[in-house]
């Protein structure tokens, strides 16, 4: 005989014994004669039997429509009837709670989800004298002054006998002093195959389902049913037959999985990103099959970068990725609820939605609005230290459970409190670059794969560096627009048109002057030593280089090769070219700008410059009021440069031929530019080996 894989829950008959006290309360007639509690009791070999000698196989039985009674329970009612009985687990839980002096907690539970709670605590538990605690809820939200109300109410409990039940939603949290002396806080059961098993078998359905094996192995897995609601779960039961019900469940699943996004399967590339991003949900996947403890993962992130480039996306795909919920938050959200308490109220729900809905990823998006309390501008500081403090308190009391990991992302980390990302709190800290041609190709090859060739995507993809992923998701619905309306297949031309890629003889001239600019850098790097380059790209502002950088003694020679290698982008224009642009300049990041102020601190803060052990306040002021230290930085910077212009004529042919190669592929990763930078990093090699004999040699005749 096959096996049976359904077995009764223990809280079965107590589940029934609610269900009949809410059918007596809304006068409805019983429903548990002796056919209808067979049906919850394992199929044994007997009925396999018998079921061989029936015409109608079981779809057929689930598919029939039975006329609807003209008395009910209601939906929400019956389903939370049976979530709580599932919850206290049987009779002895729920007798002990009703004890004298008994204090029992039903947690997790959402805000929309307490006023039914109470009405069927009253009409399915109607023997029970509780004293019954919640917090105020408003519009199905946790309402203002929620927290202290709450306290309070049990404050008042603690001085009665009489058996208290505490009913706490996400948004409030329990006294510590409560948390102390509850003996146990029951979850309110989450939706399961059991739980919708018994409702189906204890409302109108009843009579269409053969038997509890059948209907227990037609719904979908725990795992899915868990993260449905309350209103998920009665609308799809709210159904004339068994079999309309399993499809309106697959229906709502399938819509939630596709509305969760990405996976990182869908990213190309292997940025700092995507890589802490695959770690990240590989350690999930071992502390999920118990094979790494929770202390030994990492359980936050930062990403940080330029707008549009995936940072929000890329949270989500690790949920995904790692099969669990994401929780999504972010502080303008929290700020749009109102006033202080009201924000840190918001604030509240969120963390606790997560610590509901562990293992869980909670995404907070522009973390960075958090402020910190250094900031100079004292507008609002007591403001911005209450929002600060309350984060921080929310950061570490989750850090204590285990399941949730938490992923900020902004534009300026810089912003931010430093005790919000320190280690512990921001374990993992990533700047999240614009993607480069792979990651561009694997977004086109996601949306366009059946639309155009893909050596026609290629070639675009290599275009379109400098784009962020919004931006080219922006041109495809733009371009598909448009082959719409025009009645013409979509085409690379219309996409270059959408992105705003355009070639002509001016485009290629500022094309090879930044890829010469930008190669300048990484040759500088290679011939100083200064430390690996993991990227370059021509982008939509100019160029980008990112560069592994090397630990160093801070002594003088170290941070004048920084400033070479500041001003090796211009000095190779001026090689190359013959004269320079404004490109080194501008923003305060550019090149000009980090080699101007490694210069100043040199004279002024860092005791390596003319005047010798001095440290000024302001550096920056006393450079604009000094004349003499203006010019000792500006015959630096200019020293630096000629330098740079040195170096890079000693390797002139490398410098074109990386520049060429830049230009054709638009972006480079570390395995590309190394091969042209070997020869570079050899002749560096060989000097600080001639050198260290050198020294050497000097060595042994001071010795002799």
């Amino acid at each position: 005989m096959p096996h049976t894989t359904f077995t009764p829950p223990a809280w079965s008959a107590f589940a029934h014994a609610a269900v009949e006290n809410l059918r007596r309360h809304h006068g409805v007639p019983a429903l548990y004669s002796a056919d209808a509690a067979h049906k919850m009791e394992p199929v044994t070999d007997l009925d396999e039997l018998f079921a061989r000698f029936d015409d109608r196989n079981e779809a057929e039985t689930m598919a029939e429509c039975t006329s609807l009674p003209s008395r009910y329970v209601p939906a929400r009612q019956l389903l939370t009837a049976i979530r709580l009985a599932a919850s206290f687990g049987g009779t002895d839980a729920y007798e002990a709670s009703r004890l004298s002096g008994a204090l029992t907690v039903i947690g997790d539970i959402a805000p929309s989800d307490i006023h039914i709670i109470r009405e069927t605590l009253k009409a399915g538990f109607p023997h029970a004298n509780w004293k019954i605690v919640s917090p105020d809820i408003v519009d199905g939200r946790v309402g203002k002054a929620a927290q202290d109300r709450f306290d309070i109410a049990i404050e008042d409990c603690i001085d009665r006998i009489e058996p208290v039940l505490i009913l706490q939603s996400h948004g409030v949290s329990l006294p510590r002093h409560l948390e102390a002396i509850a003996p146990q806080i029951l979850p309110l059961a989450p939706p399961s195959r059991d739980i919708l098993s018994a409702y189906i078998l204890a409302g109108h359905l009843c009579d269409q389902v053969p038997n509890a094996e059948t209907l227990y192995r037609a719904l979908p897995d725990d795992s899915d049913l868990f993260e449905l609601s309350t209103l998920d779960v009665c609308a799809a039961l709210r159904a004339p037959t068994p079999r309309i019900v399993l499809q309106r469940l697959s229906a709502i699943i399938s819509t939630n999985v596709k509305a969760a996004g990405p996976r990182l399967v869908d990213f190309g590339g292997d940025s700092p990103a995507l890589i802490a991003a695959r770690r990240i949900v590989d350690d999930l996947l071992l502390w999920q099959q118990g094979k790494a403890a929770w202390n030994e993962i990492s359980r936050s992130m930062l990403l940080y970068g330029p707008p549009g480039t995936g940072k929000t996306f890329l949270a989500r795909a690790i949920a995904n990725s790692a099969g669990i919920k994401a929780v999504n938050a972010s502080f303008s959200e929290w700020q749009a609820r109102g006033h202080l308490g009201e924000m840190l109220s918001a604030m509240q729900q969120s963390f606790a939605e997560a610590r509901q809905l562990a293992p869980c990823v909670l995404v907070i998006d522009e973390i960075d609005a958090v402020g910190s309390r250094s900031d100079t501008d004292r507008h609002a500081s007591n403001y911005r230290t209450q929002v600060i403090n309350g984060f921080l308190g929310e950061m570490d009391a989750i850090a204590k459970n285990e399941g949730v990991v938490v992923i900020g992302t902004c534009n300026h980390p810089e912003r931010m409190d430093p005790a919000v990302i320190r280690a512990g709190r921001m374990d993992i800290k990533i700047h999240v670059a614009l993607p480069d041609a792979e990651a561009v190709l694997a977004i086109l090859r996601h949306h366009l794969c059946e639309d155009i060739a893909d050596g026609e995507l290629v070639i675009l993809s290599h275009l379109a560096v400098g784009r962020s992923a919004a931006d080219i998701d922006a041109a495809i619905r733009a371009a598909r627009s448009d082959a719409r309306h025009t009645r013409e297949l979509l085409n690379t031309d219309m996409l270059r048109k959408k992105m705003g890629i355009v070639s002509n003889d001016a485009d290629e001239k500022v094309l090879w002057r930044i890829a010469i600019h930008e190669a300048g850098h990484a040759v500088a790097s290679a011939a100083l030593g200064l430390g690996a380059i993991q990227s370059i790209s021509i982008t939509t502002n100019g160029g980008e280089i990112q560069r592994r950088i090397q630990p160093n003694e801070s002594l003088l020679s170290d941070i004048e090769a920084e400033i070479i290698y500041s001003l090796a982008g211009r000095a190779a224009e001026r090689l190359v070219l013959g004269e320079v642009s404004a490109g080194a300049g501008g923003q305060d990041a550019s090149d000009l700008a980090l080699a101007t102020r490694w210069a100043i601190q040199l004279e002024t803060t860092l005791g390596l410059g003319h005047e010798g052990l001095v440290w000024h306040a302001k550096p920056e002021a006393v450079h604009l009021h000094t004349p003499a230290i203006r010019d000792r930085v500006r015959h630096r910077l200019t020293r630096a440069e000629q330098r740079a212009s040195a170096l890079l004529a000693q390797h002139r042919k490398v410098l074109e031929a990386l520049a060429y190669d830049l230009v054709k592929r638009r972006s480079m990763r570390a395995q590309d530019i190394q091969h042209w930078l070997k020869s570079v990093k050899n002749d560096f090699a060989l000097k600080n080996s001639v050198s260290e004999n050198t020294f050497a040699d000097a060595d042994r005749d001071k010795l002799n």
